[in-house]
């Protein structure tokens, strides 16, 4: 009897034991379901408190379907005017570009936008590719009265679009500064399952919370800025910035391709790139360099001490190099 006793008691802690396992996992489950509940409220209100934080510092132009928002500084003269082009995922260009437009706007006319999706622009309802994002641009800077030539300041993915542009409308283009230019042959792929996985993290405020932690994914010229900062917890990953990202080295990079491939000709040319990027990625500069190519009046400058963004670490080397263009324009 005492062995048959000692079994079941051995028994009982065993079930006891399941019991109590399964009960603290189910207690773990919940408070994770709490937790990401209350994590997606915080995402949900915080988008509604800073929705409309932030007056737009330019004026909307109504392009057919949606608006874009356009900042325009400086006086309208004989010089080209200078059309800056944000690269892919950056918030507001109105942040992008603040060491480079003053400046610029001292010797001409320029320009600053928000792509659809972006900033205080509206998203739009269609295919997000470089024709599509290039006939967007076109027709703001026409139902503005902005008139070319155009100078083209495009960074990283902007540099793809500034060529598409220069490539469908050589007779308004007077130029180009690449600013550590995206090259339609880099190795750069994003897949649905990656997408869906960030707006995962967007949707439940994961994103919001490691940023207020100290771990926000931009640049800390950017990330210290609230206009910046609030476009992107309320914008990243949205269908147009997706659309843009899946298209990238596909749909946008045969049109870009397409583009290059008619060269072009004798248009002056600024290819700008960082030297942290280059030894980072050492195929980075062989790309680069290949950018020469499309015209006979371009050069190829390594910037050092300088990350990925240019235009916010060695801002006047963009400048230089925009105003070099411009006076051979004079």
């Amino acid at each position: 009897m005492e062995v048959v006793s000692e079994k079941k008691k051995g028994t009982m802690k065993k079930r006891f034991s399941l019991k109590s396992i399964f009960k603290i996992i189910k207690i773990i489950a919940l408070i994770f379901l709490l937790v990401i509940i209350m994590s997606i409220a915080y995402e949900q209100i915080s988008r509604v408190l800073t929705a409309n934080n932030h007056a737009p510092v330019g004026k909307m132009v109504d392009i057919g379907e949606y608006k874009l928002h356009m900042y325009a500084t400086g006086k309208k003269s004989q010089l080209p005017t200078v059309v800056l082009e944000s690269g892919l995922g950056t918030p507001s260009s109105y942040e992008d570009w603040r060491f480079v437009q003053p400046e610029l706007s001292k010797v001409t006319r320029v320009i600053s936008y928000d792509r659809a999706g972006y900033g205080w622009s509206d998203e739009a309802p269609n295919e997000r590719t470089a024709e599509q994002l290039v006939e967007d641009l076109h027709t703001m800077l026409e139902k503005s009265g902005e008139k070319g030539p155009f100078l083209m300041v495009g960074h990283s993915f902007g540099g793809m679009i500034s060529r598409m542009f220069v490539s469908k409308y050589p007779e308004e283009s007077a130029g180009m500064v690449l600013v550590d230019s995206s090259h339609v042959d880099q190795e750069l792929e994003f897949s649905k399952w990656q997408v869906y996985m960030a707006k995962v993290l967007k949707e439940t405020g994961i994103i919001r919370i490691a940023g207020d932690l100290g771990f926000l994914p931009i640049h800390e010229k950017l990330s210290s800025q609230d206009i910046a900062v609030d476009f992107f917890y309320n914008k990243v990953h949205n269908a147009n910035q997706t659309s843009e990202l899946l298209n990238m080295m596909t749909k946008t990079a045969n049109q870009v391709r397409k583009a290059e491939g008619k060269g072009f000709g004798n248009l002056p040319v600024f290819i700008l790139s960082s030297a942290n990027t280059i030894k980072e990625y050492p195929e980075w500069l062989k790309l680069q360099q290949s950018m020469t190519s499309w015209s006979t009046s371009s050069q190829n400058k390594i910037v050092s001490g300088s990350g990925h963004f240019i235009q916010l670490d060695q801002p006047n080397i963009i400048i230089e190099s925009a105003k070099n263009i411009l006076n051979q324009k004079q």
